[in-house]
């Protein structure tokens, strides 16, 4: 659909100094344009809506623009997956069937650009009604590779990289685990190369979880770094880890002098991001690790609470993830070189707080601004150094309420979640494309509808306040703060 771009490109990040930061957002001269978008509509699958899927909050969009989309079936619990190219629907094929084991469901999450999709597939045993999860390969007509997997064992395909290489985890059945990282047994990050998984080791602990593979082979994840119950965190510390060539490194040792910390993306120039606790788990850090250097970017600008995590990076190292204000309102920031810079919220529109989702090489960012009070959405993107609302930007009879932007790719392609306001179908999800096709000024094309709904899953924790949800009530650091948020737990799935 549109040129293939891939800009590697190998910038030194330069030190960062707090007297470098901006605490407000960037204000431009003049009045800023920005493109009008034509809206492409990713149909269900049976059943009432249709959602992006992906690992955390990242919609699989490849350079071409196939799309990776999860559809409910009308039968409950149950998801189809498809990819979607130029108007062509391409249905994942579930689990081969076994004895009382049923191919259920598929869930995509990432698609190379030879459009090699990675995730799993469910089987239901259709005498006690459990699900086991198998980590699936899925050739560009749909074709199903369960990739290799122990009997007994569970085990899901996290990412995949352009050498058709898949990162991800394998839960053992037989070892149940209050702290796993994966289905409650004991897991093991892995790679699958021709569907053989090969294990990445441990930082000195059991249990590991591999997430993003880049195209340099590099995988990033988190893993134990001992056995030993943290009497903080209730389970072992866990530390951020790269893969390379055989070796795990922890990139973030006793991460920030607390027992947590994980990636949350690794692009293809080596960089992860993610976050790190402080002692006693009630802080907690967003870093960047680029060139074998990790950098505390929370040293580098903060909004003062010291509640903060990386969410992503593009190729030159520029960041983007949250920050917390004193007040406890959660804001979109971006950290680069050596600047850091609040993305600020649509406050026009009620919000007070937000998250990126996806920082592209033109530096264009997108996201969700919300109301911490109400749960209220709606879908920005970040450019020219001001937010706008992505609901100015498509016809405004559109029908649909864009509620969030989780991903934009290099030619400003930008896939995003929505809820339909009109006609029959009112109040069901839909996953969109927004095609660039025009510019207009900041107050160009009026907005559509807005729409009522529920808040989602993130923000129904029950607080009444803000902020009230960055910890769980068990006082560990609450993972829809420090990670983008997980559209597989709106959808009643199991955890990644």
């Amino acid at each position: 659909m549109h040129t293939l771009k891939w800009t590697v490109l190998g910038l030194v990040f330069a030190a960062a100094t707090p007297g470098a930061m901006t605490l407000a957002a960037q204000e431009t001269s003049g009045q800023a344009t920005h493109n009008t978008y034509r809206v492409i509509v990713l149909p269900p699958d049976g059943g009432a809506d249709s959602f992006f899927a992906g690992y955390l909050f990242y919609a699989p969009l490849t350079p071409e623009g196939t799309a990776g989309v999860i559809g409910d079936t009308g039968t409950p619990g149950v998801f189809n997956s498809y990819t979607w190219t130029d108007g062509q629907r391409v249905g994942l094929q579930p689990l081969p069937q076994l004895p009382n084991l049923t191919g259920t469901g598929t869930y995509i999450n990432w698609i190379n650009q030879w459009r090699v999709s990675a995730g799993y597939g469910t089987r239901t045993d259709s005498t006690t009604g459990v699900s086991y999860d198998h980590a699936a390969a899925w050739a560009p007509n749909g074709q199903i590779v369960p990739l290799g997997t122990p009997a007994g064992a569970q085990s899901r395909a996290v990412w995949i990289n352009d050498l058709g290489q898949a990162s991800g985890w394998i839960a053992a059945g037989s070892i149940v685990d209050p702290c796993s990282f994966g289905a409650g047994f004991r897991s093991q990050a892995v790679v699958w190369v021709l569907g053989v998984p090969h294990p990445l080791g441990n930082l000195g602990g059991t249990d590991s979880y591999g997430e993003f593979i880049n195209d340099l082979g590099q995988i990033s994840g988190h893993a134990q770094t001992s056995n030993v119950v943290d009497p903080n965190l209730g389970c072992p510390p866990f530390d951020p880890f790269v893969w390379q060539g055989g070796k795990m490194t922890d990139i973030n040792p006793g991460n920030f002098g607390g027992a947590e910390g994980g990636t949350n993306f690794l692009n293809n120039h080596g960089d992860a991001v993610g976050f790190g606790t402080l002692l006693g788990e009630s802080l907690n850090h967003a870093f960047l690790w680029r060139d074998g250097k990790l950098t505390d970017l929370t040293s580098v600008g903060s909004l003062g609470a010291q509640q903060d995590s990386a969410f992503n990076v593009n190729e030159e190292g520029h960041v983007v993830g949250v920050s917390t204000t004193p007040e406890g309102a959660i804001l979109g920031v971006l950290w680069r070189n050596a600047e850091f810079t609040n993305l600020a919220s649509l406050s026009a529109e009620g919000d007070d707080c937000s998250e990126p989702f996806r920082i592209n090489s033109e530096d264009q960012v997108v996201g969700v601004s919300f109301s911490c009070e109400t749960g209220a959405e709606h879908a920005f993107l970040w450019e020219h150094g001001r937010m706008v609302d992505l609901n100015s930007l498509i016809p405004a009879d559109s029908g649909l309420q864009l509620l969030a932007a989780n991903w934009i790719d290099d030619d400003g392609v930008i896939a995003a979640q929505a809820v339909v306001t009109a006609g029959s179908a009112s109040g069901a999800s839909r996953a969109v494309l927004l095609i660039p096709s025009g510019q207009c000024a900041d107050n160009g094309p009026a907005a559509s509808a807005t729409a009522s709904h529920e808040a989602v899953a993130r923000l129904a924790t029950g607080a009444a306040t803000r902020g009230a949800f960055l910890h769980t009530p068990e006082g560990r650091v609450n993972p829809l703060l420090v990670r983008p948020f997980d559209p597989a737990r709106l959808l009643g799935l199991k955890d990644h």
